[in-house]
């Protein structure tokens, strides 16, 4: 483990988007003493969304040698900073305060026994007793070490996971901190009185729905989150098809078991939340804080939250990406976006080189300049004749079955309603979606790199096989990630669970 020291020059970070932004009562700030996580060698750095977050992504180029879990910086001034931050603000600012310790570290990593950074934190800490929220989220026995700290914040929750009941499992793949441990840690919290709350986050194999449940309720822990790889990843699962967790699990996506588990502790009755939202389902301590929150919600959603765009006064094409009304940005997510005025095909060619359009048009047929950057809101009056096919298509920067496929026929007064594997909304006015059948592996003798291309079967369906075997050398390997069930899979969106149970005191 290679352990470097710095100075940070901030502590809290302010929250304007994610997890901890997502529920009815959101966080304001994180806090993390440390960049990077020796947690990482374990199970959870098979996983880990944290290690695709900014703070490792630009870590010090001292750091950059090393993979996610090989090296640590210690934020050695953390406690100092957190006291000058906190003096600094009124006592109606720090009211406000709800704070997550940590979303991109483990504060009791090992590395934490003989640093202690966290335990300075938590000392400063101590001498506030009117912030709004502290979360300290952790997976590490070691927090036993300072309960008699937490017990002395009346705002903390102490927030531990617990991804199964399956020792055996867990020791299988890479390990982590014993869960009898952790199990022994919440029953310890509770008995002094601290707020505890278990994340089964995200939510691994277990033994059996009502066990593990029950297991987690004899804990005494007054909250419960149960989240998925699917739900929880930010990406809606395109992080984790990158991850070594898809490699040893290929029923990763699954939600069935997350979704059992919760179902089994609604039905226990206590305050259960599911992923993101569940993680910011921790009711206002404070009444400025719930105006605070209420105020700033107004601000920001002023807009109907029904259909997400007017429809235009005109029999054209128009394509629509995200909600009018919200800050102009550009439209993440793909490496490749595309319209295309669509004329025939050549089954010999991958992709959109199959699909050909006519070459006197401008750009030779696509609707837009090749690799022009496109953003949200934004709205694009597309050609409605001669053609009577135009192909959207999006190049995910995640998975292949992430990629966007639209082909359109002009059909004045209907519309196609669609959605980003990131979020953001499509509509598409004055237009019918066309199905694309699938195409079974080995048809004609064709690899898979092409029967499972989306573009490619598009191309077959409506304009049939000239009988000439691909042309392209590139494309001719087989992949075997690519499939129907695969695609079923990706495209299943992730469950969404209101909270439940009854509200914590």
């Amino acid at each position: 483990m290679q352990v470097s020291e710095h100075d940070a020059k901030s502590i809290l970070t302010p929250q304007t988007s994610g997890f901890l932004m997502d529920g009815e009562f959101p966080f304001t700030h994180s806090l993390s003493p440390y960049t990077g996580c020796a947690f990482g060698t374990t199970t959870c750095g098979l996983y880990c969304y944290a290690a695709h977050l900014p703070s490792w992504t630009y870590r010090n180029p001292t750091m950059r040698q090393y993979k996610w879990g090989e090296a640590v910086a210690v934020k050695t001034n953390a406690a100092e900073l957190l006291a000058l931050e906190l003096k600094k603000l009124t006592p109606s600012r720090r009211q406000l305060l709800r704070i997550f310790m940590s979303s991109s570290t483990d504060p009791y990593q090992p590395l934490e026994k003989e640093h202690q950074i966290t335990r300075k934190l938590l000392r400063v800490f101590t001498q506030y007793k009117d912030l709004d929220l502290l979360v300290i989220q952790t997976r590490s026995p070691l927090a036993e070490r300072d309960l008699a700290l937490m017990a002395n914040i009346p705002y903390l929750w102490l927030s531990i996971t617990i991804e199964t009941d399956d020792q055996a499992s867990l020791t299988a793949l890479k390990g982590g901190p014993p869960i009898a441990k952790r199990l022994a840690l919440a029953k310890k919290a509770v008995a002094l009185g601290i707020n505890v709350q278990i994340t089964v986050s995200p939510c691994m194999p277990y033994s059996g729905a009502h066990d593990f449940t029950q297991t987690l309720l004899d804990t005494g822990a007054q909250r419960f989150i149960v989240d998925t790889f699917k739900s929880g990843d930010g990406d809606k699962g395109g992080r984790t098809s990158r991850s070594g967790y898809a490699r040893v699990d290929p029923d990763w996506e699954s939600e069935d078991n997350g979704s059992a588990l919760y179902e089994q502790l609604v039905s226990a009755d206590v305050d259960v939340g599911w992923s993101a939202e569940g993680f910011s389902g921790i009711p206002f301590r404070n009444e400025q804080a719930h105006q605070a929150n209420a105020a700033e919600q107004a601000a920001m959603f002023p807009m109907d939250k029904g259909r997400s765009v007017d429809l235009e006064d005109t029999d054209q094409i128009v394509l629509h990406f995200g909600r009018p009304g919200q800050p102009k940005q550009r439209l993440r997510g793909y490496t490749y976006l595309w319209v295309k005025y669509v004329v025939g095909f050549d089954a010999r060619y991958h992709c959109a080189a199959g699909l050909k359009c006519a070459p006197n048009l401008k750009d030779n047929g696509y609707h837009w300049p090749n690799g022009a950057q496109q953003f949200t809101p934004s709205k694009h009056m597309l050609n409605k004749n001669p053609y009577e096919y135009i192909y959207l298509c999006g190049v995910a920067q995640s998975r292949w079955a992430d990629n966007l496929h639209i082909p359109i026929q002009h059909a004045p007064g209907e519309t196609i309603e669609d959605v980003t594997y990131l979020g953001v909304p499509i509509l598409i006015q004055n237009a019918r979606r066309l199905p694309i059948p699938w195409i079974e592996d080995g048809w004609n003798g064709f690899p898979q790199s092409f029967t499972t291309c989306r573009n490619w079967q598009f191309g077959i369906h409506y304009y049939g096989y000239n009988g000439q075997q691909p042309a392209q050398k590139d494309f001719v390997r087989h992949n075997p990630e690519r499939s129907l069930e695969a695609l079923a899979r990706a495209k299943t969106p992730p469950i969404k669970k209101p909270r439940k149970g009854k509200k914590p005191k």
